[in-house]
């Protein structure tokens, strides 16, 4: 599912995407799903670290696996009401990417598989990329500033495959404890597909 809505940017974009996953990153996260706005807690500081890749130059996508709607717990009106919801609360995102599949769907979509990350890439710069496969062929990056934040390995698993700069943040605080590094020009984290 893809929700596009292109944002005006304050400086002129360097031509890299911020790939954000959602909860854990912009939101606290729940082990019974964040299932509508009430839910949603954003983490302090979160609209500034949008606003801080804003004046970077980075177009922001939100690449998000989001089970609950396969599994009949979270419906598509649902869904866009609490991304809609965070967008009040942070920011708009350029592009908002959801995988509704479980994991056993064997969708390329999900985290870890890059397809999200490759389908937004198209979809900004308007020309098709290099795929991956996640168990492929060194990665080669669409863009030497592209990065993925997230909490878990799955999110950078999806980064690792399209070559983006990684950074893992705990899921209790997000982006914000990050922004810093990424504003730097900090590499990023290391990652092993084989762990």
């Amino acid at each position: 599912m893809v929700e596009y809505h292109p944002v005006s940017l304050p400086v002129d974009w360097n031509g890299g995407i911020a790939y954000l996953d959602r909860d854990g990153v912009l939101n606290l996260g729940s082990a019974n799903y964040v299932n509508n706005v009430d839910e949603v807690l954003i983490f302090k500081g979160v609209s500034e670290a949008i606003m801080a890749l804003r004046n970077a130059g980075y177009r922001i996508v939100i690449v998000t696996n989001q089970s609950p709607i396969s599994r009949g717990l979270l419906d598509q009106k649902a869904l866009e009401s609490i991304h809609s919801h965070i967008q009040d609360l942070v920011g708009e995102f350029d592009v908002i990417m959801t995988c509704p599949h479980r994991t056993f769907d064997g969708c390329r979509c999900r985290k870890p598989h890059p397809g999200m990350l490759n389908s937004a890439s198209e979809l900004l710069r308007g020309a098709s990329h290099k795929k991956l496969d996640w168990w492929g062929e060194k990665p080669i990056p669409l863009h030497p500033l592209d990065l993925m934040v997230g909490d878990r390995k799955s999110d950078m698993g999806a980064g690792w495959a399209v070559g983006a700069r990684l950074f893992k943040v705990d899921q209790r605080v997000g982006i914000p404890q990050i922004i810093d590094r990424i504003i730097a020009g900090d590499a990023g984290d290391l990652f092993d597909p084989g762990d």
